[in-house]
């Protein structure tokens, strides 16, 4: 490791010991109900606790995280042993498939809906999941969409859905059919359906709508859908793993980055509350029908769950009832879990929301069901270009960097389409093209061959790379596809003839052309920390995502890029 790198981690080290130090006085919020407690959550589990692990989705954190310190700090007891939480933030779809595979070990769960408690059990094929859970909150699942292009539809008198959606997305005039011809084309986004419940939902509820059926769906109703579903699919701008990505992006490119975004109501008042000068995103409760997101407390039937952690994880869900009610569930933008109990502030029609609705609610399919509208989705999916480009500078020898490297990188190439295209590109204090961008029904055997060959040497190119990868990308002109970069590196630029400025230069004048190549950067280990703020600057030019990783996690990170496509 270069001395300017060890110095850089140094003082990264401490800076995130004094965020630890400052931050650990909690909430001074008189409503937040980590501040009402006057005792101090431990850290880790006292000696001789019983530990309940609990992972929960992204959109709860907020509301759970000081419910879970309180909790830890009020001495509840099991057969006269300490209870403690160990929670953690996971995705609903990521959690549910690592549970099935038994990498993934709770002993309770939140995920946002219980359609994943149903694709659990079918992918297991054991009843990890009751049938019935409690319900922590509630939030139904809305089309969300500026105020302008909405009332250009008609709201707030017309009823709007699917229908609609489907008439933009086929339209070649975009919104000049409907006199708005400065909104250009439609654009959707909606997370991944294997990852995110919203985007789950919203496959479901536009196959419910293909079929117009409330309840009931059924498998023979999939090929009956898919021609509209695919439709419907070919307006999207890209895909991802939680709405929370998705809600910064519309906070910081407006209209010009989607029309309209399939996400949770809660999501939608977040939002709302803090769009600074951007318009108001309004909530479209699809006439044909919508799901609510339940968010169910699953004490997991599993093998690895003792009796004492059952136990334990029932009195933290007896903990969580008695203290989320509608006021507190309001307040993190969610509804009561008793549908009966009436939405209050801030759920009104100043934050987009409409309290009397949903007034259609559709019924969770079977398992089989949802299984096969997944399959169909990936082969309907908007499909993807897609450039690999690995950083293969001697520092990659250390740690077992490369093979790890290597071994997320095949985990990338697990989880694309075959109607995906995807190349190959490394770099060290030169830029090599391997594989150009092809079919991976055709190239993925040679892909994966090649990165396993990879070997480390050399310096650090990481500008001159991503502005040859995105070149690359960008020759293709490709508008029917999702176009991107996956970048990895370990270390700062020390060879590069581009400087960083010019790149995000180069990325910003892209704007939000349907060509847009998005870049999804990796600062991987600790020899990156002095390339993770211009590795942010990248992918934020470009439209992508940062992410940070090491050796231990680093197949996480590329299963989550996996997502967007």
């Amino acid at each position: 490791m270069k001395k300017s790198q060890l110095v850089l981690l140094a003082v990264a080290v401490v800076a995130v010991a004094l965020i630890a130090v400052i931050g650990s006085g909690g909430g001074d919020d008189p409503q937040d109900p980590a501040a009402s407690g006057s005792r101090t959550a431990p850290a880790t589990a006292p000696a001789g606790a019983v530990t309940v692990s609990f992972a929960y989705s992204p959109e709860k954190e907020k509301l759970l995280v000081p419910l879970v310190n309180t909790f830890n700090a009020s001495g509840a007891e099991v057969d006269g042993k300490k209870v403690f939480v160990k929670a953690s933030n996971v995705s609903s779809g990521d959690a549910q498939t690592k549970i099935a595979s038994g990498r993934l070990k709770l002993t309770a769960w939140s995920p946002a809906s219980s359609l994943w408690g149903r694709l659990l059990n079918f992918d297991a094929d054991q009843p990890y999941a009751a049938d019935t859970n409690p319900s922590i909150v509630r939030t139904p699942l809305v089309i969300a969409m500026w105020e302008p292009m909405a009332r250009a539809l008609g709201y707030p008198k017309r009823k709007l859905g699917f229908a609609d959606i489907l008439k933009l997305a086929r339209s070649k005039q975009g919104w000049g059919a409907y006199g708005k011809p400065e909104f250009g084309q439609f654009k959707l986004v909606h997370t991944n359906p294997d990852f995110s419940t919203s985007g789950l939902s919203a496959v479901v509820a536009e196959y419910y709508a293909a079929t117009g059926k409330k309840e009931g769906l059924r498998t023979a109703d999939i090929t009956k859908g898919r021609a509209q579903v695919k439709d419907i699919e070919r307006s999207i701008v890209h895909y991802g793993d939680t709405t929370l990505f998705i809600s910064d992006q519309l906070r910081k490119n407006g209209l010009g980055y989607a029309s309209a975004v399939a996400m949770e109501e809660a999501t939608l008042v977040d939002f709302n509350q803090r769009r600074g000068n951007r318009d108001k995103l309004v909530a479209i409760y699809p006439a044909e029908g919508t799901f609510y997101s339940d968010n169910p407390y699953i004490t997991l039937n599993a093998p690895w769950v003792s009796e004492p952690q059952r136990q334990g994880a029932k009195a933290f869900g007896e903990y969580l009832a008695k203290n989320i009610d509608g006021e507190t569930a309001a307040r993190y933008g969610f509804r009561s879990p008793d549908l009966k109990e009436k939405p209050s502030a801030p759920l009104t029609a100043a934050n987009g929301v409409d309290p009397a609705q949903p007034r259609r609610v559709l019924g969770l399919p079977e398992p089989r069901v949802l299984d096969a509208i997944k399959k169909a989705w990936r082969a309907d999916r908007k499909p993807a270009n897609v450039l690999l480009v690995v950083d293969t500078s001697g520092s990659m020898v250390e740690a077992a960097r490369l093979p790890n490297a290597k071994n997320g990188l095949q985990t990338f190439l697990r989880e694309v389409a075959p109607q995906d295209r995807v190349g190959l590109m490394a770099f060290n204090d030169r830029v090599t093209p391997l594989l150009p961008i092809a079919p991976v029904r055709k190239n993925r055997a040679e892909l994966r061959d090649r990165v396993a060959g990879l070997i480390a040497d050399g310096g650090t190119a990481i500008y001159d790379a991503t502005g040859d990868a995105v070149a690359q990308v960008g020759k293709l002109a490709d508008t029917a596809r999702i176009n991107a970069v996956v970048l990895l590196t370990d270390g700062e630029d020390t060879d590069s003839t581009k400087t960083i400025d010019a790149v995000v230069r180069e990325l910003e004048a892209q704007g939000d052309s349907a060509r847009r190549v998005r870049v999804f950067t990796i600062a991987y280990s600790a020899g990156a920390a002095g390339a993770a703020e211009n590795l942010a600057r990248i992918a934020e030019a470009s439209g992508g995502k940062s992410y940070t990783g090491d050796e231990d996690d680093i197949e996480t990170v590329y299963r989550s890029i996996s997502s967007f496509f």
